[in-house]
């Protein structure tokens, strides 16, 4: 089988987006290295790695699906010794199996990364399109929440009409009138 040798820098062709991250951001060495080798391995070349990774992880278990069948029916049609056949399908079906959880272990950590850099990216456009005033609204709507509760306001709004007043300030003014 022939294996390709990356002697390429492992950040080139990374993502600008995701390096400004790492800038942005303190990032840990690990998480850091992480990122880089799911680049070098999983990220590099078009189309990226990934794709074809699990298409063949797919060919590769519908294949061997196959062959259990074809053995299954080979065993009934010929007269083939049927008492070695479950050996034989365990045999594909371990080849299988353990060819697939390994692909799936590291699939795992360069899908991990992805999912924290896209997280890192998704948060940094959301902070990029918050208008600042939100935070004025969401204020109002949690004192009214507070308000329903029956807990006493933390905030006035200046706003607010003179005749709505706190709990507080109406034993004031009615202590003021005694």
């Amino acid at each position: 089988m022939a294996v390709p040798k990356d002697t390429c820098s492992s950040s080139q062709g990374a993502n600008p987006l995701f390096l400004e991250l790492f800038r942005a951001r303190e990032v840990s060495a690990e998480r850091e290295q992480a990122w880089r080798e799911a680049v070098r391995f999983a990220s590099t070349g078009v189309p990226p790695l990934r794709f074809p990774v699990y298409e063949h992880l797919y060919q590769l278990n519908v294949c061997a699906e196959r062959m259990v069948e074809l053995l299954e029916e080979l065993s009934s049609k010929f007269s083939i010794n049927p008492e070695p056949m479950p050996y034989r399908q365990a045999l594909i079906q371990y080849v299988r199996a353990t060819t697939s959880q390994d692909i799936v272990d590291f699939m795992s950590g360069v899908e991990l990364t992805d999912e924290w850099l896209f997280e890192g990216l998704r948060r940094m456009e959301e902070e990029r399109l918050r208008d600042p005033d939100d935070v004025y609204v969401s204020v109002r709507h949690r004192e009214r929440e507070r308000a329903q509760q029956g807990l006493p306001p933390r905030i006035r709004f200046l706003d607010e009409l003179p005749n709505t007043k706190t709990p507080t300030a109406k034993k004031a003014k009615a202590g003021k009138a005694s």
